[in-house]
């Protein structure tokens, strides 16, 4: 298949994760954890069921960007396997006991965490080692705004899924939205990564006490996309007959409505950007492998 020539691995995104971790123990609330990515899943599942294409307890499937692998153990319970996919090798943290761990963790909120269903793979998603149409079902839930060419991860996407096989992806927040910077815990500015330059906005995150590891994602764990980007690639696979759209729809809304009155709001649509596409929010797509 034709497509984007694949990233070399050299030019992949490979952050420094420790602050992550000084976070997690730090802040961090279990319950509501699992919670947020149970509301994900659910929501992947609903959509699903509601155009006529359930996940099946016989399917393969890659979770793309799965980052510690919840997602992968709450679909773990629906489908036959679960390949999880993720720049960074998450399966090495905790001195090795990752994987207990997180067993641990959704059996402690009445999930099953098969380990013989899912196996964690570090992979660069614009240059998958799996081979062709080897997935019954890809998903993908808020990934490609990290990927630095989103267009040559969704070409591996559709390589590596079988012929009538099902693609979800979605990506919330992009980065035009009130808190796409991804670092609103640091510059509590809506849109204040548009309004200021790299150099300013760094210095900000630098006053609320950013270490050097959140200041260089800053500059590269996000690929800046706009939404209409993010549509052009899509409508590129579609018309070249790879895919066909099964579902497609998009949200828009501000973290807190105040952010509606927001000054950099005003700023931002005095230099060309419209309202609509500010708050733009997220989208989302199902497509089916042809």
């Amino acid at each position: 298949m034709e497509g984007p020539t694949p990233s070399p691995r050299k030019d992949a995104w490979e952050p420094d994760i420790s602050h992550l971790l000084r976070q997690n123990a730090a802040m961090y609330d279990e319950a509501s954890d699992f919670q947020h990515h149970r509301s994900e899943i659910n929501a992947v599942l609903a959509v699903l069921q509601g155009i006529g294409m359930p996940l099946r307890s016989d399917m393969v499937v890659l979770d793309l960007g799965a980052g510690q692998g919840m997602h992968a153990g709450l679909l773990s319970n629906v489908v036959g396997k679960v390949y999880c996919a993720d720049i960074i090798d998450y399966s090495s943290l905790y001195n090795g006991e990752f994987l207990k761990l997180l067993k641990e963790k959704h059996e402690r909120h009445g999930y099953a965490f098969p380990l013989a269903k899912i196996a964690f793979h570090q992979a660069d998603a614009m240059s998958l080692h799996f081979r062709d149409a080897f997935f019954d079902a890809v998903i993908s839930i808020n990934s490609f705004e990290h990927i630095p060419d989103p267009r040559k991860a969704l070409w591996e996407t559709i390589r590596t899924t079988r012929p009538g096989g099902l693609i979800f992806i979605s990506t919330d927040p992009i980065w035009t939205a009130d808190t796409g910077s991804h670092f609103f815990h640091r510059v509590t500015e809506p849109w204040g990564h548009l309004v200021y330059s790299d150099d300013e906005f760094i210095a900000r995150m630098k006053l609320s006490g950013a270490p050097e590891s959140e200041i260089g994602e800053f500059k590269s764990a996000m690929n800046r996309w706009r939404a209409a980007s993010y549509r052009t690639a899509f409508d590129d696979v579609v018309q070249r007959g790879l895919v066909k759209v099964a579902h497609q729809d998009s949200w828009s809304g501000v973290v807190d409505e105040v952010h509606r009155r927001s000054e950099n709001l005003k700023r931002l649509k005095e230099r060309g950007f419209s309202e609509e596409e500010l708050l733009i929010r997220g989208l989302r797509w199902v497509l089916v492998k042809r």
